[in-house]
């Protein structure tokens, strides 16, 4: 392997160690896609979980001022709440989309029997050709929810900030309520393209997927693998070229055939 000492060379050298840094780096990605399959299969049986528990009143699961603990046990819990609508302190969350159709969350507190309020995700609702909030009035009087409880904080995008100075009030229970069903109903439409113009659609429960996680975590160490394999094989080409020129050099001018011819010729001279 003598012909080989040039794979010790400076500029080998590194894409030696550029080589063994990109395997590194691929097969952690791997880990970390098996890592979040792991995350995603918990998150499913905790929703399983809760989901399978009866359905209580929001209030025997939240309570103002209630910590974070509090919200994290409560979180996916099926729960009821009756109450009015306090209309005028709806917030509207923006920045999301459904089905394909950019628009926003209404989010208003119901007051319920015991003077606290909780904050009801009360659906999704599209955008005017003028880019306002399509306005659907709550239900008045005597309402009643069903829903999840989600908690605030867990959201994504603007929505922690947005619901932040509701839910800072005293009186208001520190988780949301996830509506699904309504009594009375909620204006609704079928899907987004084909809600009315002051319909809301029921924002749907978390995916239960698990995700691509497992099909990259694959991909990654399949990467990998042909890294490993392949490099030595790339090197070996590269080593066995290098010995065929270092051949056909010494074929040339100069090289044995060229002395042979000589030796022929001096044996015919003589």
């Amino acid at each position: 392997m003598a012909n080989a000492r040039f794979l010790l060379r400076p500029r080998w050298l590194v894409s030696h160690l550029l080589v063994a840094l990109l395997v590194v780096v691929m097969v952690n990605l791997g880990f970390w896609q098996l890592r979040r399959l792991d995350e995603k299969r918990d998150h499913i049986a905790l929703v399983e979980s809760r989901r399978d528990q009866p359905v209580a009143p929001v209030g025997e699961v939240l309570t103002p001022g209630g910590s974070d603990a509090d919200v994290d046990a409560a979180r996916y819990r099926r729960v009821t709440a009756t109450g009015t609508y306090d209309a005028a302190a709806t917030v509207t969350v923006r920045n999301r989309s459904q089905g394909g159709v950019a628009g926003a969350w209404l989010v208003s507190p119901l007051v319920l029997d015991s003077g606290d309020r909780v904050a009801v995700v009360r659906g999704f609702v599209s955008l005017t050709p003028g880019n306002d909030v399509v306005d659907a009035p709550a239900p008045d009087g005597d309402v009643t929810v069903e829903g999840l409880v989600v908690d605030p904080d867990r959201l994504d995008g603007t929505a922690p900030k947005d619901l932040a100075p509701l839910l800072r009030s005293r009186d208001v229970l520190p988780g949301l309520v996830l509506a699904s069903a309504s009594a009375p109903p909620e204006p609704s439409g079928a899907t987004a393209e084909g809600a009315g113009p002051d319909s809301i659609l029921a924002v749907p429960p978390p995916e239960m997927t698990e995700g691509p996680h497992l099909g990259y975590a694959a991909q990654w160490f399949i990467f990998s693998t042909i890294a490993v394999v392949g490099y030595p094989i790339v090197l070996r080409r590269v080593v066995a070229r290098r010995g065929k020129e270092v051949d056909d050099d010494r074929d040339g001018p100069g090289g044995p055939d060229l002395d042979r011819d000589l030796d022929e010729l001096s044996r015919q001279g003589g």
